[in-house]
């Protein structure tokens, strides 16, 4: 058996002092934040930066980050779209009629809206690598969309060749001949 403890031994330490410790500043709720609109944040941050010019070169310096890969993504899903709703070719004539046109001109629409919508968030980023790589994945898959033989059928491809080729110039890409043959001037 193991001796017994004496009354000495089992003494309490004394209570070390406390010391105060800084309270860290506390963040305001963001919920008012969540629920500004986007004109409402950046007059905000307008507002701040003019109060606080430390913050300046935090705005100046962020960059958004843009989900290329995700965009190029829902861009192949309709273009996919438009090939999958064209009507059986049983003859071999092609699918270049008019009948054909009118099954996919929807497909086609919501196709070069979504380009030009994705095509325009990039270009106000100014971001000339991720607008490079978006012209780079998207001009595949808009000179890939089906060709009819009514030159007014194929105007929404013509629209977006135009706007990548103008994009194109702003990262000093030289507009391709095929795509320049027709178009209006392209011009920074």
């Amino acid at each position: 058996m193991a001796p017994k403890r004496s009354a000495c031994d089992m003494e309490t330490p004394s209570p070390k002092a406390k010391r105060a410790r800084e309270t860290p500043v506390k963040m305001p709720s963001m919920s008012s934040l969540q629920c500004a609109t986007k004109d409402e944040l950046v007059g905000f941050i307008k507002r701040l930066c003019a109060k606080h010019p430390a913050v300046r070169a935090d705005v100046r310096d962020f960059e958004p980050c843009l989900p290329i890969d995700q965009m190029l993504s829902d861009i192949e899903k309709a273009a996919t779209l438009v090939s999958r709703k064209l009507p059986y070719d049983r003859y071999g004539r092609g699918n270049h009629d008019t009948y054909a046109y009118n099954r996919v001109r929807s497909f086609i629409s919501a196709f070069a809206k979504l380009v030009s919508a994705h095509l325009k968030t990039v270009e106000k980023s100014q971001q000339l690598d991720k607008l490079e790589q978006f012209i780079d994945g998207c001009e595949g898959l808009v000179d890939e969309l089906h060709e009819f033989a009514n030159p007014s059928q194929n105007a929404a491809k013509l629209r977006l060749q135009a706007a990548l080729a103008k994009a194109g110039l702003k990262i000093g890409r030289q507009p391709q001949c095929d795509v320049a043959d027709g178009l209006p001037d392209v011009e920074a």
